[in-house]
């Protein structure tokens, strides 16, 4: 099939070229002069295991391509897919849909062919998918238009592979729409849930939400934990084993972050609110995710005495989680900006992600990780990559002004710290 994708962020390129790479024939446009160029020239401008491989595979056999801006050329397309941003609207938490409604404005008006099938890829509000339609026919009233909603369901750091090998495809539309999809993905095995666009929507809401409720139960359990002597690795491993609960995202931290889970917690409050619903549940996620960063700053301040002011603070990881350089609603964010109000001098390492736009001139940058602990008072691990794990920890401490450690990610082993001379605090273990 010959497949035509506006968007050209995390969930377009991925999807631009994981199709390509089952043989269809891709175009990825995008409004970014830039980023085009970058791309048709093989470079990749977001990290992602296993991407910039693919991308390069298939644009040299001629299967994939990128352009600036929707022209005419979409009519030699079967399918068009919007994959613009949504973001989050301050003033209420919904998703705001102005990309989605310009690029559907666009896709109209150069769209000349009888019959185009039109499937939403961003994540969504539910009924997004009618107003696409709506706003198809209201812009050409000679085009058959299908709109059908086919949302993400990819993993940072694991995109490529979740993708060809997924747990589900999502396929919402009317018979056109989802025969199109079926086609789409018929190389793909896996269960395919054909369903209308407004659950496929809600579908992918749904299951943000469920993954961001357990990982704050986990918190919230992590604290009760710490206060009377449990230990939350080992309740998580009791619990874990129940099938009817299973071991995933039940790992405490520092809260979740990314463009996902908290938009589209966020997202379904405002839905609640919207249709006077009542919203505790979706809230009280939100409101724990908050309050985890709260109770690790705790952490950090008992663990500096007195007062954090000039203090030399390390962080390990600015990523929202490992193998991503996404630091989009990150616990790094706000941990660093509360350190700065504080006074703190701040210098963080992560393998593959900054924060110098959010920070410029103010924390330092480096190189490694032994860098960012050399001199440090106290450090703190926010992200758990793996080169952390391998950390030479003796190194650590002679490098180190005082050896105290802040874990977020429970990444080493509380006594073993002790016995090593660190003052060492994780999250929810005695």
């Amino acid at each position: 099939m010959k497949v035509y994708i506006v968007g050209t962020g995390y969930v377009g390129l991925v999807t631009a070229v994981c199709l390509a790479d089952l043989g269809h024939l891709v175009c990825g446009v995008d409004i970014d002069p830039e980023k085009i160029e970058t791309l048709q020239n093989g470079g990749c401008p977001i990290y992602e295991p296993g991407l910039t491989e693919l991308l390069k595979k298939n644009l040299e056999e001629g299967r994939l391509s990128f352009k600036v801006d929707i022209g005419s050329e979409i009519n030699e397309y079967d399918v068009a897919m919007i994959a613009v941003g949504t973001p989050e609207r301050e003033r209420d938490g919904r998703a705001d849909l102005f990309y989605v409604a310009q690029t559907a404005k666009q896709i109209a008006l150069h769209t000349t062919k009888n019959m185009l099938v039109v499937i939403g890829k961003s994540t969504v509000p539910i009924g997004t998918a009618q107003q696409i339609s709506e706003s198809l026919v209201s812009h050409n009233s000679v085009t058959s238009f299908h709109v059908g909603s086919n949302p993400e369901t990819l993993r940072e750091g694991n995109a490529v592979a979740d993708f060809m090998q997924p747990d589900r495809i999502i396929m919402g539309g009317d018979i056109i729409a989802t025969g199109c999809l079926r086609q789409l993905y018929e190389k793909i095995e896996c269960p395919k849930v054909v369903t209308d666009t407004c659950s496929a929507e809600m579908i992918k809401l749904t299951a943000n939400f469920m993954l961001a409720q357990r990982i704050s139960s986990a918190n919230a359990l992590a604290q009760i934990c710490e206060a009377s002597g449990a230990n939350i690795e080992n309740v998580m491993q009791g619990v874990g084993l129940d099938k009817r609960i299973g071991p995933y995202f039940l790992q405490s931290g520092v809260g979740y972050g990314g463009s996902c889970f908290p938009k589209d917690t966020k997202n379904l409050i405002a839905i609640a609110k919207h249709h006077r619903i009542d919203h505790a549940i979706f809230q009280t996620v939100v409101d724990v995710n908050e309050s985890q960063i709260c109770y690790f700053m705790r952490k950090v301040e008992e663990m500096a005495i007195m007062t954090l002011k000039k203090r030399v603070i390390a962080i390990w990881g600015v990523a929202f989680k490992p193998e991503t350089d996404d630091v989009r609603e990150a616990p790094s964010i706000k941990i660093i900006k509360e350190l700065l109000e504080d006074g703190a001098i701040v210098r963080v390492f992560d393998p593959v992600a900054n924060v110098r736009r959010e920070f410029s001139g103010k924390i330092t940058h480096c190189d490694d990780m032994y860098e960012a602990v050399h001199g440090a008072e106290i450090l703190l691990i926010v992200t758990e990559w793996e080169c952390f794990k391998s950390a030479d920890l003796k190194k650590v401490k002679s490098l180190m002004e005082t050896p105290k450690i802040v874990d977020g990610r429970n990444i080493f082993n509380p006594s073993e710290m002790k016995q090593l001379g660190f003052k060492y605090s994780s999250i929810g273990r005695p």
